[in-house]
């Protein structure tokens, strides 16, 4: 059975370190940004992530797209 994909939603997720947990542990925050145009490029994506920790000062610790597919049978 072929099972065929397309991208249904984009999402720009960023990772701020926020602080320590009381182990000694690192913290993290993570800001999660959705209705992003689907045929968005990687490069404009790690630019917009950086421009927006640029605008709150932060840390930035990482930028991932997670991009949300629906999946279908292709018998």
């Amino acid at each position: 059975m072929a099972v065929s994909k397309n991208v249904s939603d984009v999402k720009l997720r960023l990772r701020f370190p926020n602080g320590l947990t009381s182990g000694g542990k690192a913290k993290y925050k993570t800001v999660n940004l959705s209705n992003v145009k689907l045929d968005v490029t990687d490069e404009a994506l790690y630019e917009a992530g950086n421009a927006y920790a640029g605008l709150v000062n932060g840390e930035l610790e990482s930028v991932s797209r997670v991009d949300v597919s629906d999946m279908t049978s292709a018998d």
